[in-house]
C-alpha cells in the first residue's frame, strides 16, 4: 500500500492517513460500503477500523495480495498423508 501524492490530496490528509497506518506494506481491507454511492466506506487496517470518504480513499493506492496461507483442505490432506507414513 502507498499514499498517492499525485492526486488532489493535501499534505494534511496525507499526514493523517500515514498516522492512521496507511503506510507501504500495511494490509488493509474494505469491510463495508454505505449505500447509496459507497460513501463513506469502512476500512480495517491492522487492528483498527476507520470510516473514509471516497475523496480520502482516493489518496490511497493498494495492490491486491494473494493469501499465502494454505487452504484448510490442503492442511487436512497433509495431516492424513503424514499419519499414513
Amino acid at each position: 500500500m502507498a499514499i498517492d501524492t499525485g492526486r488532489d490530496a493535501g499534505d494534511s490528509l496525507l499526514a493523517r492517513l500515514r498516522d492512521l497506518g496507511f503506510v507501504p506494506g500495511a494490509r488493509c481491507e474494505v469491510i463495508a460500503r454505505m449505500w447509496p454511492g459507497g460513501d463513506p466506506m469502512a476500512v480495517r487496517i491492522g487492528g483498527s477500523t476507520f470510516a473514509l470518504r471516497r475523496a480520502e480513499a482516493a489518496a490511497v493506492r493498494v495492490q491486491p495480495v494473494r493469501d499465502a496461507s494454505p487452504a484448510p483442505e490442503a492442511l487436512a490432506g497433509q495431516r492424513a498423508s503424514a499419519a499414513a507414513a
